[in-house]
């Protein structure tokens, strides 16, 4: 599974909103907060061996740019 969709199905258990999670949703729509989102990151770096930098995951505010962030760290 790819780290993107870990955290996607992460959030979606946790929020309930699993067929409503797209790339534009706002992690604020899901209910996500920033300590939310460092503990849901914590289980994607645990699990795909990234390291995400803590400013990094407070200017996150959409699923897309967590998404591109993921990406820019598995490269």
């Amino acid at each position: 599974m790819e780290a993107y969709e870990y955290l996607r199905t992460l959030i979606a258990n946790k929020t309930g909103h699993s067929d409503s999670i797209t790339q534009e949703t706002s992690l604020k729509d899901l209910g996500i907060d920033s300590l939310d989102l460092v503990e849901l990151i914590l289980q994607v770096e645990e699990k795909f061996d990234l390291v995400f930098e803590d400013d990094e995951l407070l200017a996150l505010k959409t699923m897309g740019e967590v998404s591109d962030l993921i990406r820019s760290k598995k490269q």
